[in-house]
């Protein structure tokens, strides 16, 4: 029998998608924020969403 290739399951799959509208300013913004602090976009909606939570 032929031994299994490709990449290892992992624990906890990123299976699910978020999609959401914006308008070409918006997005701009938060694409031009990102890049010039250094963020994935969704390395900054994590850091949005802890910083609401301290709140």
């Amino acid at each position: 029998m032929p031994v299994a290739r490709g990449r290892p399951p992992i624990e906890n799959p990123k299976t699910e998608r978020l999609y959401i509208r914006l308008t070409p300013q918006e997005k701009a913004e938060i694409l031009s924020f990102a890049k010039e602090k250094g963020y994935s976009l969704l390395g900054l909606i994590r850091e949005g969403i802890e910083a609401v939570k301290q709140k």
